[in-house]
Parts: C-alpha cells; structure tokens; sequence
C-alpha cells in the first residue's frame, strides 16, 4: 500500500481544485505543469514529465509543495497578465509574486534556497555543466521523438520518428551515458555523489535522466556498461525520502515517450 502524503493538502482533502489562474500562496511554493493524465480517458498525458525533476528537489528537502495543471494553457498562453514575470511554459515554479521557468534555472533555484548547491565557485560552475547537459540530453532525445514537428504529438508522426528514435539509441544514448560516467568517477572525494562530499541537486537531477532513460529504452539500459552510474541510481532510490516518494502516490509515471 503507498503511504499517504505528507503534506498538508487540506484543499485536495475538501475537493477544491487549485488553478494556475488563482493567486499564488504567499507561504507555498507551487508546481505549474501539465496533468499526468487525460481527465476525460484516464490515459497518460504529460506523465511525470520535466516536472519531475523538480519534484525530487521538494521531496528530497522536505518541503512542501502544491501540484497545479488547472488553467495552465490559459496562464501560459492567453492570461499573461496573471504572470508577476514573464515565463514561456510549464513546468513553472511560484510562491506569492515570484514564478520562474526553464526547468534547470527552477532547480538551480530551489537548490539554492534549500542549500543543495555547491558553495565552492568551481563546483558550483561544474554543478551547471552537468545540470546542463542532463537537460541537453533530455532535449536532444525529445526531438527524435518529434522529427516532423516538434509542437506535434509523438503519435501523430510514430513512423516518422522510427528512424531517429533507433539512432537516438544506438549513438547518442550511449555517448551521454558514458559521459556521466565519467563525471561521477572525477569526484575524487570518494562521496559517490557528481560533485563534492555530500548531496546536491545535481545527483537529483541524474538520478530523474538516468530513471526516465530506464525507462523509455530498457533493453539499452541492460546492455550499457555503466556500473557506478547504475550503483548511483540504486542508492539514490534508496534514500529515505526518496524511497518514501517513489512509493507514494505523489510519484507519477513517465508518459512512455520522449524521454518524458
């Protein structure tokens, strides 16, 4: 049975539902993205999406945060006078008049503010670089899955997207995961953490690439010779409050495309 929710969520108990349309909480940071699911075929829409490595940050610090994917296409898109600042797409990050996008910027932000981010400068500077090229493999695999157009539904151009899709997996994938092996062997500390003694939003950040990349081709996985970056998954899905989201109802699946 998945343990219930942690949090106060007095307004999903009562049944109201929150929209990116109200005003944001002065006190709680909110989670702007689309829903997981099609509310009207129960099928999976967004699944956990970018969206997830955000939510790994809350979990991880232990601090509470609200899900909002009511009103989203209006905020984004028709209601921007409702934005304190602007922002061009979910997922979206907010508390009272601030909100942030882009979804490294949001999770170098709250790993700020939650001290998840190297203080060293240099370690802070290789910190981005990983971060940046987790969110650059996320991208580059995105766009096998949308060679016609990228706005498109994958299932809109499934036959199409055959061919970069195999030499997404074939090439790319490999090249990437090679790549943060190598990353995780020049942390001379020893920790087994990307960068310095302890945890950083950076191992949260692999740790969502290297769940989704599972997921989405686990024949490839199998087959990677990559032992510390696997031995690294493991232990980061076995921490307390990690282990306790991934077990909870909070934790959504990914949508089985693009890398999402």
């Amino acid at each position: 049975q998945k343990p219930n929710n942690p949090f106060d969520d007095s307004s999903r108990r009562e049944g109201m539902v929150k929209s990116a349309l109200n005003p944001s909480p002065a006190k709680t940071w909110q989670l702007l993205y689309w829903p997981a699911q099609d509310a009207t075929t129960g099928n999976f829409f967004a699944g956990a999406g970018r969206a997830e490595y955000l939510r790994v940050i809350f979990e991880e610090a232990g601090v509470e945060y609200e899900e909002v994917s009511e009103g989203i296409k209006d905020y984004f898109w028709t209601r921007l006078d409702l934005q304190p600042f602007p922002v061009l797409a979910p997922p979206a990050i907010r508390k009272g008049d601030f909100v942030l996008c882009q979804t490294p910027v949001c999770a170098k932000h709250l790993a700020m503010e939650f001290k998840m981010y190297p203080f060293n400068l240099e370690d802070a500077s290789h910190a981005d670089q990983i971060v940046t090229t987790v969110h650059e493999y996320i991208a580059e695999g995105r766009m096998a899955f949308h060679p016609v157009k990228n706005t498109m539904s994958y299932h809109d151009q499934t036959e199409e997207a055959k061919p970069y899709i195999k030499a997404f997996k074939l090439e790319r994938l490999p090249r990437y995961m090679t790549h943060f092996e190598r990353y995780l062997k020049a942390n001379k500390t020893g920790s087994g953490f990307f960068i310095g003694a302890s945890l950083t939003h950076v191992d949260l950040q692999v740790m969502v690439m290297l769940q989704v990349t599972n997921c989405q081709f686990p024949d490839a996985w199998e087959g990677l010779d990559i032992p510390i970056l696997k031995s690294f998954l493991g232990r980061m899905e076995a921490r307390p409050k990690i282990r306790n989201y991934l077990d909870s109802d909070r934790k959504q699946s990914f949508a089985g495309d693009s890398l999402m």
